[in-house]
């Protein structure tokens, strides 16, 4: 018997299994809890993404905080090294 023979030998008795009555509808409704239970994320980064995109303002303001925090480890750095 060569693996194709195996293989659909498989099938068939696969094939011949049946199954309740609603069993599709017990399945779907299972994984209709399950999407419906799963939690939302915290942050929706996509959405964020789309408001930093679409406003000048808010690109500027976040190069700004970068900037700014930029500049506050290195002053936290030359703080370290000079003065401990």
């Amino acid at each position: 018997m060569n693996s194709e023979q195996i293989y659909q030998n498989w099938k068939e008795q696969r094939c011949q299994i049946e199954t309740g009555e609603g069993f599709t509808e017990v399945v779907m409704n299972r994984i209709n809890q399950y999407e419906q239970a799963r939690r939302k994320p915290l942050v929706d980064v996509n959405g964020f993404v789309e408001f930093i995109s679409g406003r000048p303002f808010a690109k500027a303001g976040l190069i700004v905080a970068g900037g700014v925090v930029g500049f506050v480890r290195v002053a936290l750095i030359i703080h370290v090294f000079l003065f401990a």
